[in-house]
């Protein structure tokens, strides 16, 4: 018990109950949305008004064409990418993220009713679906990952060796070069707000608002349904929650509160 009343001790307990509670609160904040995902019904498109949170599902479609995908240079409405590198520690071997980044391009959504257009630039992405390129240390990437490489300052060339005379080492590190993205066609979720915009639809069936953010309102844009925008917020949000408590109730039981 002595150990429990030591100041670094108490200090150490305070840490973990503000830490638990922060990520109590993210993920409990995550599990609210998707509560509120799952009990509200998405509105048909032909029914937004303008203003306010909207909830609506149906099929991504080009409005001005379409962005190319780094790594599998497949033409896209919006990607998102992470680069990953084997590193070594004290711990053992991890995988470091040492670049990331997204793009995107306006695009509609569309349901039996009618279609939106969708403006994504301050939308959180829920993107599933992986294409993981693995390329070995020393070993030469695909053309595509080679182009990104020469055009990415962050990014250096793995590509390398150690010549011995008597053998030839590799000395470049494992990499997984990982997009995530929204295809033509693809389902997707939206959780955002809609505003009006007379130069939004032009053709018939195209309603005069815009999707996007909301200064009161979460802008979701998932690859999915609504089941599937539901469980991937909840597991988001739980993992956090879990955890939460558990550095909550050690910092709470050293304080003996």
């Amino acid at each position: 018990m002595a150990l429990l009343n030591h100041p670094f001790a108490l200090a150490l307990a305070g840490v973990a109950v503000v830490l638990g509670c922060v990520m109590i609160w993210y993920g409990g904040r995550e599990l609210v949305l998707a509560y509120r995902i799952l009990t509200n019904d998405p509105s048909d498109v032909m029914s937004l008004g303008d203003g306010g949170p909207v909830e609506v599902e149906g099929t991504a479609q080009p409005e001005r064409g379409t962005v190319t995908s780094p790594f599998t240079g497949t033409e896209c409405l919006a990607y998102e990418y992470v680069v990953k590198e084997e590193r070594n520690s004290n711990n053992g071997r991890h995988w470091e993220t040492i670049d990331s980044g997204r793009t995107h391009t306006p695009f509609r959504i569309e349901d039996e009713t009618a279609s939106a257009l969708v403006d994504p630039r301050a939308a959180d992405f829920r993107f599933s679906a992986e294409r993981s390129i693995d390329v070995r240390g020393g070993t030469r990437p695909p053309e595509r990952v080679v182009e990104f490489i020469r055009g990415n300052d962050d990014v250096d060339s793995e590509e390398r060796s150690l010549d011995l005379k008597v053998v030839e080492l590799n000395t470049g590190k494992d990499r997984k070069y990982i997009e995530r993205r929204l295809d033509p066609g693809e389902s997707v979720h939206i959780l955002g707000e809609a505003s009006y915009d007379a130069s939004a639809g032009h053709d018939a069936g195209e309603v005069n608002v815009v999707i996007g953010h909301g200064e009161d309102t979460r802008f979701l844009v998932s690859d999915t349904d609504e089941r599937g925008a539901t469980l991937r917020v909840a597991w988001k949000g739980l993992p956090f929650v879990v955890a939460g408590v558990l550095f909550f109730a050690i910092g709470a039981f050293v304080l003996g509160w």
